[in-house]
């Protein structure tokens, strides 16, 4: 259970217990947000790993990274030429959000155990992959099983459900439409109270952090905004209405129910995720070959199990933090609040203090029919692009100055973690027969950010994430990522399922895969409304 783990904690090096065992002890797991020393990786045996998928070359000669890096990032955050809307739904930007937290954790950390992973500092250090590979541990296990809902198998995680159903929380007036709280668990003797979150050296732009507004959920981060945090309050209730269709015991409802809803969560991620934001070619051919470049890194990586997986750096630290690109600066959240900003669904989440109330309010529930597809431009996602919402530049709710920075925390971090460049993996791809039609040099540097990109000598060896952004803009049109991205996302996530042996990719009839027509509900649940709807939040 990582409760309360939020982006700008310190998070340490593999320990060397969790190294060797296949569990770390309790200690080092249950620290919910206290003990930044405790807060270190989850004890994850060497399936759980991060790892390189591709052996080529990160940036190794840059004149002051730190100074560079950052400039590259302000101007991504510029403001100028923000990015119209992309066609693609808005709930997609938080299910990446949420899918990225059910599958990693530490890439994103200062840790004080080991300061040259650290990115607050002028003197940015290139670490040795071998080093990060050795140092650089999961905290979540690297599957598509929803750990960050259930949890993942420690005692406290049987606390999280209520028989056969998953605990939620109340609005202050009464409608179960949070998440479970801190305060409320304490007053109902589900935990005690020296189990609070001890809060004392966490930062809040919204005053002093309540550990009685904090969510008890099995990761924290899932509310460290409102869209999100509203979104795992949907799993929750999904899997609640599952279970109260079921016959038999409180243990064999959850049993099914966790069983049914993991399922349907994998199927929305391969046919309705990835089938929107990814380049079409590339993800058939992904499925086809039934990701067989992840499997091959996961065989080099210790193997892979249902419990297990290693995790691809270039997706963690990269790839999949495309999504950053498609925040908006504010959203009609709901009728009462038109024109929500993005500081605000940081204040309504318990680390933000809700407002003021221990749970959040009525008036600030979500109105999912302003973030599912088919709506007007204004309520999509932006552009898959380079240019970010300003907003973004000067993040609220972190503990550290550096990260408060969206891009000039991706990419410093990147170049910390030594990720390769984009140019090296595009090399290597066509040395093995895979065109990606690189970008060229005037596009690259024509997009957000780019000026500073060839100013600092970066165009021919381009930080990752800014390429897949560029690329996005010039292959994808803004709509869908282009085919690097698509490459390295689709293998991941599709690759994930495959290594799984209980995934939905193994589950139906005759070795087939599981559809949702399947489940034996009133009706397939195949898209993110219908999901919605059976929860009972839309």
């Amino acid at each position: 259970m990582l409760s309360s783990l939020n982006h700008g904690q310190n998070a340490g090096p593999i320990p060397p217990a969790a190294a060797t065992s296949e569990r770390a002890p309790a200690s080092a797991v249950l620290a919910y947000a206290g003990s930044r020393d405790r807060m270190t990786a989850r004890g994850a045996s060497g399936a759980d790993a991060f790892g390189y998928l591709f052996d080529v070359a990160g940036i190794s000669r840059i004149a002051n990274p730190f100074d560079a890096l950052g400039a590259v990032g302000a101007g991504m955050t510029a403001g100028a030429g923000l990015p119209g809307p992309s066609g693609l739904a808005a709930i997609l930007t938080y299910f990446g959000q949420f899918v990225d937290h059910d599958i990693t954790a530490n890439t994103d950390r200062d840790p004080a155990s080991l300061p040259r992973f650290a990115i607050g500092t002028p003197q940015l250090t290139l670490n040795a992959r071998s080093d990060v590979r050795a140092q650089l541990g999961n905290l979540r296990r690297g599957t598509l099983r929803l750990d960050s809902v259930y949890g993942d198998g420690m005692a406290i995680d049987a606390k999280l459900r209520d028989g056969a159903q998953m605990r939620i929380g109340q609005t202050d007036g009464g409608a179960p439409n949070d998440l479970p709280r801190f305060g409320a668990m304490v007053d109902a003797g589900v935990v005690r109270a020296d189990e609070l979150p001890d809060t004392s050296a966490m930062h809040s732009d919204f005053g002093p952090v309540d550990p009685r507004r904090m969510a008890f959920i099995a990761d924290g981060r899932n509310d460290e905004n409102l869209v999100v945090a509203q979104l795992h309050l949907a799993f929750l209730r999904f899997h609640n209405a599952i279970a109260d269709r079921l016959a038999g015991s409180d243990d064999e409802r959850f049993a099914r129910a966790r069983q049914l809803v993991q399922w349907h969560y994998q199927w929305l991620v391969v046919e309705r995720y990835l089938r929107a934001i990814c380049d079409p070619a590339m993800l058939d051919a992904v499925l086809a070959g039934g990701a067989q470049r992840y499997r091959d890194f996961a065989t080099g990586h210790g193997g892979a199990s249902g419990d297990h997986a290693p995790m691809p750096i270039e997706f963690s630290v990269a790839a999949f933090r495309f999504g950053h690109s498609m925040i908006r600066p504010g959203y009609v959240f709901n009728a009462d609040f038109p024109r929500a900003s993005l500081n605000q669904l940081f204040q309504f989440t318990g680390r933000g203090g809700l407002g003021g109330p221990e749970v959040l309010p009525d008036i600030w529930v979500i109105d999912w029919n302003n973030f599912i597809d088919d709506q007007p431009a204004n309520l999509q996602a932006l552009a898959i692009d380079a240019a970010l919402a300003p907003a973004l530049g000067d993040l609220v709710n972190e503990d550290l100055p550096h990260l408060r920075s969206l891009a000039q925390r991706n990419l410093r971090r990147s170049y910390v973690l030594n990720v390769p460049t984009a140019q090296a993996i595009a090399a290597q791809l066509a040395a093995q027969g895979v065109d990606i039609a690189p970008l060229a040099h005037a596009e690259l540097v024509s997009v957000p950010g780019g000026v500073a990109l060839e100013q600092h000598g970066l165009a021919e060896t381009t930080p990752l994430w800014f390429y897949i952004l560029a690329e996005a803009e010039k292959r994808g049109g803004g709509k869908r990522l282009g085919p690097l991205g698509s490459l390295i996302v689709a293998e991941t996530l599709v690759g994930l399922l495959v290594v799984d042996p209980e995934s939905y990719w193994h589950a139906g009839a005759g070795g087939a895969r599981w559809h949702p027509a399947d489940a034996g509900l009133d009706a397939p649940i195949d898209s993110f409304q219908a999901m919605l709807a059976f929860a009972g939040v839309l």
